[in-house]
């Protein structure tokens, strides 16, 4: 198989991954969200819905490393500032992309925690 090849392989996989942590995304916010109970959807609970979540993100980050293995030399060339001027352009645009990416990654971290949510805890009163 030539690294051509490889790339559009690696690609098309990655593309399915991506589709797969979407919908596995949207299962768990919107169809089975939390307090769901034992709904399940093709006989999976919310909690195994969570891992296949969890599986697919271990591979689509597999895979995210692949591609980046595989345009290394690209990487190289632009970073050595070898790359010609669409693919300068091709260059900064992903380091925005990146950078958005990290942010977002960690807009949660550094968030505050509100005690405040959806679903109020009911208080115990005893009765008289």
């Amino acid at each position: 198989m030539t690294k051509f090849n490889l790339i559009k392989l690696a690609d098309l996989i990655t593309f399915i991954g991506l589709v797969g942590l979407i919908s596995t995304g949207i299962v768990l916010r919107y169809s089975l969200p939390a307090g769901s109970g034992g709904d399940s959807i093709w006989g999976l609970t919310r909690h195994q819905w969570g891992d296949v979540h969890f599986y697919i993100c271990i591979g689509f980050l597999a895979l995210m490393s692949l591609h980046l293995f595989l345009h290394l030399a690209f990487i190289k060339q632009a970073l050595a500032g070898k790359a010609s001027r669409e693919h300068k352009y091709r260059l900064s645009f992903g380091v925005l992309g990146l950078l958005a990416l990290i942010l977002l990654l960690l807009a949660p971290v550094f968030s505050p925690v509100s005690e405040s949510g959806t679903h109020p805890v009911k208080q115990f009163e005893p009765r008289r």
